[in-house]
């Protein structure tokens, strides 16, 4: 049973600089655990080979195989943790909506919204830190223009942890 969390201490701790333990699903998403279980199964099989059949070829080789997915599981774990434990970057400013032209680095917030059209998808893009990121449509909605806003993005990969406004985290 998981409880809604509050978005006052969202976005306290999003606006000194990390994150709400609400959030670690943002960094530490379904594929990195799920990585990590398939460590611990390929880990198992291997030792399970070299207890059941000793030092022969099948079980080296399994213990190879799981040696090389344990290596490049934990330098995706370590890259994944460094920007869990990151500072979170915060962009605060006057959202400017860039309506049908280009997007440039001229306000510290923009965006640009793109309606959908025939044989085109609905798309909303956000200018912030001289990155455009695509943003979901329930966030989109919610970006005025200039209405103040604090954006709040992973340090390291850039994505969007939160934005903060006026009431509240969306």
């Amino acid at each position: 049973m998981t409880t809604k969390a509050d978005p006052g201490g969202v976005a306290a701790a999003n606006l000194a600089g990390r994150l709400h333990p609400s959030q670690r699903g943002v960094v530490l998403g379904w594929f990195f655990w799920a990585v990590w279980v398939f460590v611990a199964i390929e880990v198992a099989i291997a030792v399970v080979a070299l207890a059941k059949s000793g030092f022969t070829a099948s079980a080296l080789v399994a213990t190879a195989v799981a040696a090389v997915v344990a290596v490049l599981a934990v330098r995706f774990g370590r890259r994944q943790f460094a920007e869990y434990r990151a500072p979170l970057t915060v962009v605060p400013g006057p959202v400017h909506d860039f309506g049908s032209g280009p997007i440039t680095d001229d306000y510290p917030v923009g965006f640009k919204h793109t309606p959908r059209g025939p044989g085109t998808v609905e798309k909303w893009q956000l200018r912030v830190g001289g990155r455009t990121l695509r943003v979901d449509p329930a966030r989109g909605k919610r970006l005025a223009a200039e209405r103040v806003v604090a954006v709040c993005l992973l340090a390291n990969s850039g994505t969007v942890a939160s934005i903060v406004g006026e009431n509240g985290v969306w």
